[in-house]
């Protein structure tokens, strides 16, 4: 098969476990060598980043998600923001500190992708903080081998 330059890749995933339901989420990726590259960054589906180099299976008319090659050394943060009269400072602190920020999913819910050269103790910091403020909560959805080394 010829494979294209660009797809739209399938991530097949569980929020929980322990449920059997299965959730999908489609991204942008662009053909590298054999493999694609992440050029967005998921939403919701844990375990891979923006720029991270995948395998995929084409199935059913469709570019699904089979393993991951290779890492790019991005992040991710999934928050959920409970006091929104906090939201345009917590977006321009992030953006201060260098992460790219998502807002256009839910207006209380943030993605956030930590570049490889950002410290993420300090990003760390920050949402511990606000975390502890009563503003947020977050999940670490991808957390780099190289942010994990430098994590508290």
């Amino acid at each position: 098969m010829n494979y294209p330059e660009k797809i739209e890749l399938v991530l097949t995933y569980r929020h929980d476990a322990d449920d059997p339901e299965l959730f999908t989420e489609r991204v942008e990726a662009e053909r590298c060598g054999d493999f694609y590259k992440l050029i967005h960054v998921p939403a919701f589906a844990k375990n891979i980043a923006y720029g991270d180099i995948v395998k995929v299976q084409f199935e059913d008319g469709e570019f699904h998600f089979d393993k991951l090659v290779n890492e790019s050394g991005y992040s991710v943060v999934h928050i959920v923001i409970f006091k929104m009269e906090s939201r345009d400072r917590l977006v321009a602190e992030l953006n201060q500190l260098r992460c790219g920020v998502s807002t256009n999913i839910a207006d209380n819910y943030v993605v956030l992708s930590i570049p490889p050269a950002v410290v993420y103790q300090s990003v760390q910091e920050y949402l511990l903080i606000e975390e502890l403020s009563g503003n947020i909560d977050f999940r670490e959805s991808c957390l780099s081998r190289l942010h994990a080394s430098n994590k508290n």
